[in-house]
């Protein structure tokens, strides 16, 4: 991966030091495109600020916007503060909107794409969850009205949702017993991999995509259709 120097276009992936965020970085590296990875070091979303320096300080023009970036701390809404729920909100939600409203002059004369990393938690909920449920169904409802808005502009927006994936995060918060249950709950049985999402995200802002936006396309194995069978 690379980072372009000014006035060279550039995929910009937020979150991209998290495992999805890096596979879908790797992937569109792969493809030869410049990629600019960013995390909470680099631009943290949570600040305003921090946000406004990134995007005046010497950086290239953002032709594709991908937000990975999540904060998920699972706690019952009777354990949760009220700032535990914003910072959620800030990372998930509020911080990408300030970095969508830097970009959107570069995304506009480049007639680009957006991809938001949501979660089957856009439309489906669970216990403990509320904070990141509340968040990825905000995303989704964004990605449909900046859709509806950016398309005069040649600029496509879409979501994609992924299930129960294979990485650090999904086995710190479900415990051996809970990953077999989802296993045993996923049609294609087993979990994704940070690669499954990769693949849609990258094709949903290459140039084979010309037509679908304000879309959310699920990567979830079939567990979402299937009723949570066990």
């Amino acid at each position: 991966m690379t980072e372009g120097p000014t006035g060279q276009s550039a995929v910009l992936v937020l979150g991209g030091r998290g495992e999805i965020g890096a596979a879908i970085a790797q992937r569109f590296s792969s493809a030869g495109r410049s990629v600019v990875v960013t995390g909470r070091a680099e631009m943290d979303l949570t600040d305003p600020v921090a946000i406004d320096r990134w995007f005046s300080g010497q950086r290239p023009q953002v032709e594709t916007l991908v937000h990975c970036a999540g904060l998920n701390n699972p706690k019952k809404f009777v354990d949760l503060s009220h700032q535990e729920i914003a910072e959620c909100f800030a990372v998930n939600v509020d911080g990408f909107l300030r970095v969508t409203r830097h970009a959107l002059p570069d995304l506009v004369e480049a007639r680009g794409r957006i991809v938001v990393v949501s979660s089957i938690f856009g439309f489906l909920a669970r216990v403990g969850r509320l904070p990141y449920v509340m968040s990825k169904h905000a995303l989704v409802g964004i990605v449909k009205s900046l859709a509806l808005e950016l398309a005069p502009s040649g600029v496509l927006v879409n979501a994609v949702s992924p299930g129960y994936i294979d990485t650090r995060l999904t086995r710190a918060n479900n415990d051996d017993a809970t990953i077999s249950r989802l296993i045993r709950a996923i049609p294609v049985g087993d979990l994704g991999r940070p690669d499954d999402v990769a693949e849609v995200a990258y094709f949903l802002a290459s140039p084979a995509n010309s037509y679908v936006t304000g879309q959310d396309i699920v990567v979830d194995g079939g567990f979402s259709i299937d009723g949570g069978r066990d």
